[in-house]
């Protein structure tokens, strides 16, 4: 009998460990422990694009984890992009309420890069761009959707969280909605089955 090989999610995101468990997947989870600060000022100095700097920080955290732990390691790192800029995690409701006064009626990109390790070295990248875009939004529309869903937003680099009452606050999405949650599901699995990481 083949034994499968030990899988890591090199992350402390819940949502992408509740994507992985919801397709059955048995993994362990590492936090990779990398300064971002650092990696996205030495990227913004070395002029590298949004996503030449979602990938650097993916496979940052790969390499942090791959190299302490044997097996398959994921890592994923998403960075919001709206008219050219880049944008962390809003660090106040305040910050956070007027990035949706920016971004509403237009369109903004979650880079969501993952990349992956087996066995100490990297052999797989994915890049998605999403698009999503914010509705005309009423200031007491976003004030108080800001009171209903509380800090927890300030986890999501967008300042929302639309697998909850996010999904409140946009005309549509065009792309993959897990890459949106943090994780492009299918071509990971697709990569995992590949591997003979998973059975199907």
């Amino acid at each position: 009998m083949n034994t499968l090989p030990r899988i890591i999610l090199a992350s402390g995101s819940v949502i992408r460990a509740e994507i992985l468990r919801a397709a059955g997947l048995d993994f362990d989870v590492k936090k990779p422990g990398v300064d971002e600060s650092s990696i996205k000022q030495a990227a913004k100095k070395e002029g590298l694009d949004p996503e030449k700097t979602a990938m650097l920080l993916a496979e940052a955290k790969c390499k942090a984890v791959a190299s302490k732990h044997a097996g398959i390691v994921i890592a994923s790192d998403q960075i919001l992009e709206f008219e050219g800029r880049i944008y962390d995690k809003p660090k106040t409701m305040s910050e956070a309420r007027n990035r949706f006064v920016e971004m509403q009626n237009a369109p903004h990109t979650l880079i969501n890069a993952i990349a992956v390790a087996r066995d100490g070295d990297i052999v797989w990248r994915r890049l998605d761009q999403p698009k999503l875009f914010l509705r005309a939004l009423t200031g007491k529309e976003i004030d108080d959707y800001l009171a209903a869903a509380g800090p927890e937003i300030l986890h999501s680099v967008g300042g929302y969280q639309i697998e909850k009452l996010g999904s409140r606050l946009f005309h549509h999405i065009e792309g993959d909605h897990n890459a949106v949650l943090g994780l492009s599901l299918f071509p990971l699995l697709a990569f995992l089955r590949s591997e003979k990481a998973i059975a199907f």
